[in-house]
């Protein structure tokens, strides 16, 4: 069918806006299995997009920190965590933490604390939240061989309804540490994909 000039194309029939909803609906169904909806491409900028009503929510269960899966191998190389990224998914009340990893996915410990510590000169970080996570990984690195960082040094204040910034608290010696700050205590699941480590906070 050919428009001319500012002519409006013709609306599809009914029937063609069906499979056409069906097809968006599979489109957002596979990007969120994928972890690609609902997180933010930026380490710095939180998505600000939800995903469709036609997604199913995940069903795994929620558990309270603290977490430890301890993993053991011959390094090097390290895993470098390259990336930190952000996203949020309204429909199903949960905030979602991307940690991008090279080579394997290290072991990991979250819990909540009291205050932030700076590894390894001990100092207080200011973090924006009511309540703070500590995510410390081994073993792991966030620089590059040359000694440049790969993620922000700085506060990365996020906004979102549970997750409100996050901070790279230390790399030193194999461990990395990255600390959260939430609107308040709350349960989280862990999931790991290849290169990958996932955290979502429910709220």
């Amino acid at each position: 069918m050919r428009h001319h000039g500012n002519s409006s194309p013709e609306p599809l029939p009914l029937r063609g806006r069906r499979r056409w909803a069906v097809a968006v609906a599979t489109a957002v169904v596979v990007g969120l299995a994928s972890g690609a909806t609902s997180v933010a491409t930026a380490s710095t900028r939180p998505s600000q997009s939800t995903a469709s009503s036609s997604a199913s929510c995940p069903a795994a269960r929620w558990h309270t920190p603290p977490i430890t899966v301890t993993r053991h191998f011959r390094v090097p190389p390290t895993p470098v965590i390259k990336a930190v990224r952000a996203g949020k998914h309204l429909r199903c009340h949960f905030d979602r933490l991307v940690l991008d990893i090279t080579v394997r996915n290290p072991g990991y410990h979250i819990q909540f604390v009291r205050q932030v510590i700076a590894d390894p000169s001990g100092k207080t970080i200011k973090l924006p939240g009511r309540r703070f996570l500590l995510i410390t990984l081994r073993p792991a690195q966030a620089h590059k061989s040359s000694g440049a960082s790969t993620l922000p040094t700085k506060v990365q204040v996020l906004g979102l309804p549970m997750l409100k910034a996050w901070v790279l608290a230390g790399d030193f010696e194999g461990v990395v540490s990255i600390a959260v700050g939430l609107r308040a205590k709350t349960s989280i699941r862990v999931g790991e994909l290849r290169g990958r480590l996932f955290i979502d906070f429910k709220y």
